[in-house]
């Protein structure tokens, strides 16, 4: 078999549609940060966490639009991977950001499954597990287990899925939202600011957080049917929802919470400030967005994070087994487990949520300066890239790469505090994995210029790669 049918008989099948995509970036990423870093973020900020929402909102905003614009170019498996890869002509550069984002899939699947356990916990308050295990990790261990065997169905089962819970989700927040408008009262976002200019920046990093997922569906892009229109569409739209959301449930939370310490200090926020003038029954209701939100958080970085091995194995730097899928399902099962059994592993051993979410950020801000310089790059560069994408923006483009840059690197020089002790380590290893199948595949003569002229997860005849042919179907 030659290395390319070897290629075509592991790609991906274009199973995921508009819907299925734009509800990847929402309700994926929902749960990072309206359920869970929304209310303890303004412990060092008070109620300006509101305005540090819109601030994030802005430089998320140019983070999935220059997503989007790579995306169209390269809508492949794993897509930071294959955008810095193909653009370089280089596999390491690729590799080196990717590695560290697949640690910041794995943390951010422990920590979203801790904060799926805290929500469920308001409903059943007094329960106690064996062997001394706490309730929100042993609950989050199990929506790992259930939902690792969700993904090894395929991408459609996991559209369906998505679907549904984007739905009920949007109606959980609305229940908070609409009826909390009338309630606020202005005098509870006094005094604004309780940090002073130090306070706010700290708060930037955990409610950068609450965007962490605003490109997961990038690495879905082998996956998505038309990606040239879905991909910036769900991308930049699904991040223009997540900015109204946020900046409503905010405004609301802190207007109807007279001490802002209350949420500060909450595993569970918008339930908490539920409390005050919704009923037992609405708080449920809230509780239920929660569960879901956080649920499907870790279902779509679950969905994503299986893409990265698999690229790096199609690549030939990561071994053979993890580019292999399903013959039954068409996923990558190996990659699948793997992630599972790691993020099970960073459930029970973190030592807080604060942690988890400190090793995410720092692993996905890299990504996202990286792959804005890619962009700029392209901007000024003579590579001839720029023809191929779906989009142009003119001089926006630039704007946004430059916004992305300078904000994401700003943010690096904060998140980096309480992760270096496994960020580092943890390149070490994954350089030395690199270098030996780079070795390897230099001694055996492989043809690195034919590698990188494929897209990881894309099939040799998929003419769904060419963002001049438009595809019709969707979900």
């Amino acid at each position: 078999m030659s290395s390319t049918q070897r290629r075509d008989s592991n790609s991906l099948s274009r199973d995921i549609g508009l819907l299925g995509a734009v509800s990847t970036v929402v309700a994926g990423t929902l749960g990072a940060g309206l359920f869970v870093t929304l209310g303890t973020a303004s412990s060092t900020t008070g109620p300006s966490v509101i305005l540090v929402v819109v601030l994030s909102g802005i430089l998320a905003m140019s983070i999935a639009t220059n997503y989007s614009w790579m995306a169209t170019i390269f809508p492949a498996a794993a897509g930071s991977y294959a955008y810095i890869s193909r653009t370089f002509d280089s596999r390491l550069p690729g590799f080196v950001v990717t590695w560290s984002k697949w640690l910041g899939y794995m943390a951010a699947d422990a920590a979203l499954a801790i904060g799926f356990g805290s929500y469920l916990q308001v409903f059943y308050p007094n329960v106690t597990l064996p062997f001394g295990i706490d309730f929100t990790v042993g609950a989050g261990f199990g929506l790992l287990t259930v939902l690792f065997l969700v993904n090894l169905v395929g991408s459609k089962g996991y559209s369906v899925s998505q679907n549904v819970i984007f739905g009920a989700l949007i109606l959980s927040i609305l229940v908070l939202v609409v009826p909390g408008t009338a309630n606020i009262d202005a005098a509870n976002y006094r005094p604004f600011f309780t940090g002073g200019f130090d306070g706010f920046i700290a708060a930037a990093v955990p409610l950068f957080y609450a965007y962490i997922g605003i490109a997961v569906a990038g690495q879905m892009g082998a996956e998505v049917k038309n990606p040239s229109r879905n991909l910036p569409l769900a991308m930049a739209g699904g991040t223009a929802i997540l900015i109204l959301l946020y900046v409503w449930t905010a405004a609301v939370i802190y207007g109807v919470v007279s001490d802002y310490t209350v949420l500060a200090n909450s595993a569970r926020p918008l339930a908490t400030a539920a409390e005050v003038f919704l009923g037992e029954a609405g708080t449920a209701i809230v509780a239920i967005g929660g569960l879901l939100a956080t649920a499907s958080s870790v279902h779509a970085v679950m969905a994503a994070g299986i893409k990265m091995p698999y690229s790096w194995a199609w690549d030939e730097v990561f071994p053979t087994q993890f580019v292999a899928v399903s013959d039954r399902f068409g996923t990558p099962h190996f990659s699948l487990l793997t992630l599972y059994v790691v993020a099970s592993a960073l459930t029970f051993w973190s030592t807080g949520l604060a942690q988890a979410i400190a090793i995410a950020t720092f692993s996905y801000l890299i990504a996202y300066f990286s792959v804005s310089v890619t962009v700029l790059y392209i901007l000024l560069g003579d590579t001839g890239l720029g023809e191929a994408a779906g989009f142009d923006l003119g001089y926006g483009l630039f704007a946004t790469a430059v916004v992305a840059i300078i904000g994401s690197g700003a943010l690096l020089t904060q998140a980096y505090q309480g992760s270096l002790q496994v960020y580092v380590p943890w390149m070490v290893v994954g350089l030395a994995v690199f270098g030996a199948y780079w070795y390897r595949g230099k001694q055996s003569d492989t043809d690195v210029e034919a590698i990188l002229a494929t897209l990881p997860g894309v099939h040799s005849t998929d003419a769904e790669h060419d963002p001049d042919i438009e595809v019709t179907s969707d979900d």
